[in-house]
């Protein structure tokens, strides 16, 4: 049985592949999803207590606690629970919130919303101490699209996303 010759170009690439895999494993590079969050493991108990919304849009409410709810629990950062029991309990500030359409094309319909979000977060354990806040973040953007929740619910992910990330640097 003869064995395949491979050229002199895939024998270089894969030594460069085997190099690189054994140089990012020795240096003790890890994936973030693995990094202890501030919070822990991730076996720790988490709850949304309060939403504070100032804004005239009442659904942004449940959009950034289902969004904020699913990359917490996506991320293994704790286990979210609506339990009063629970190990640290969470409070969205939603200081701005703000719709802007633009109206174009011959039928004058809404064809773009910009969407301004700005909010804070801040973290409480057990004893009502704080524990974590985040700054003050905020992000605008411009969406292609005739419906207004579902550019909000875009900007809501694409904030929270940031945040949890915050969450997860212990650095």
């Amino acid at each position: 049985m003869m064995l395949p010759r491979f050229s002199a170009v895939s024998r270089l690439c894969a030594i460069i592949t085997l190099f690189a895999a054994l140089t990012l494993t020795g240096c003790g590079y890890t994936f973030t999803n693995n990094q202890p969050s501030l919070f822990g493991d991730g076996s720790s108990t988490m709850r949304i207590r309060e939403v504070k919304n100032s804004t005239i849009y009442p659904w942004i409410n449940q959009v950034l606690r289902t969004s904020m709810y699913d990359e917490i629990t996506d991320r293994d950062i704790a286990v979210m629970t609506g339990s009063e029991d629970a190990d640290y309990s969470m409070v969205i500030d939603i200081q701005k919130f703000t719709i802007d359409s633009r109206v174009r094309g011959k039928k004058n319909e809404t064809l773009d919303y910009t969407i301004t979000l700005t909010f804070t977060v801040s973290v409480y354990n057990k004893n009502n101490e704080l524990v974590w806040a985040s700054e003050r973040t905020s992000l605008a953007r411009s969406y292609p699209t005739s419906d207004a929740r579902l550019a909000g619910t875009q900007i809501s992910n694409l904030l929270v996303e940031k945040i949890v990330d915050k969450m997860r640097n212990t650095f």
